[in-house]
């Protein structure tokens, strides 16, 4: 399916400015974890889809211990997959909570869109769109070539908005804690305030569609 929206200036500038007046900056974001996060959106029977699942599928333990329904879509042929393809879900399908871990940034803009508004049109009404992706303000968590497209905190909160999704939810999180060393998170912190950036290596957003 073709994406039948796009970013418009205006409406991306609207977006971003609301994405400011309701979470701040990034560096304002609370620090969260990824598995705590999507916990909190699992209820035992509930179907979870889990887009670009990845060979090892590491999200499905998380979400079979929960007591929900696991099922995976991916591109790749070779994988065993319940899905490759939205086109391969049968019409009479929704879900509870949809993920896309680590996913859009190695996609164009457009295809984001094509994804998000077909993920948007299989979830069930107040189901919740959960997605990871890598932080801008990090200073060298874009470095991959398989990146395509950076999503800042306010881009991402108005990708989610351009299909109808409300963002519920945002915070950061970094697969390393913070140093204990007192004099090094000083350092740490006052690095990121002058020069702008940021420690965490992740941003996580919950979309929900209306009920």
């Amino acid at each position: 399916m073709k994406a039948d929206r796009e970013f418009s200036w205006n409406s991306l500038m609207k977006w971003r400015s609301e994405c400011f007046k309701t979470f701040g900056s990034a560096l304002n974001l609370p620090v969260e974890s990824p598995d705590e996060v999507l916990k909190a959106l699992l209820q035992p029977g509930s179907i979870i889809l889990d887009i670009g699942a990845g060979a090892h599928k590491p999200l499905e333990n998380l979400v079979k211990n929960a007591g929900a329904e696991y099922r995976s879509l991916d591109v790749d042929p070779a994988g065993a997959f319940d899905y490759h393809s939205f086109t391969e879900i049968p019409s009479d399908v929704s879900f509870d909570v949809i993920t896309a871990n680590q996913i859009l940034e190695h996609v164009t803009v457009d295809a984001a869109i094509d994804i998000m508004q077909n993920a948007a049109a299989k979830l069930k009404a107040g189901g919740a769109f959960f997605a990871t992706v890598p932080n801008t303000s990090h200073p060298v968590r874009q470095r991959d070539c398989t990146h395509i497209t950076c999503w800042p905190a306010n881009d991402i909160y108005s990708l989610f908005r351009s299909v109808g999704l409300s963002v519920t939810r945002m915070v950061r999180y970094n697969k390393h804690p913070l140093t204990t060393n007192p004099i090094k998170k000083w350092i740490v912190a006052t690095i990121c305030k002058e020069f702008r950036v940021d420690w965490c290596d992740g941003i996580i957003v919950v979309g929900t569609k209306a009920a």
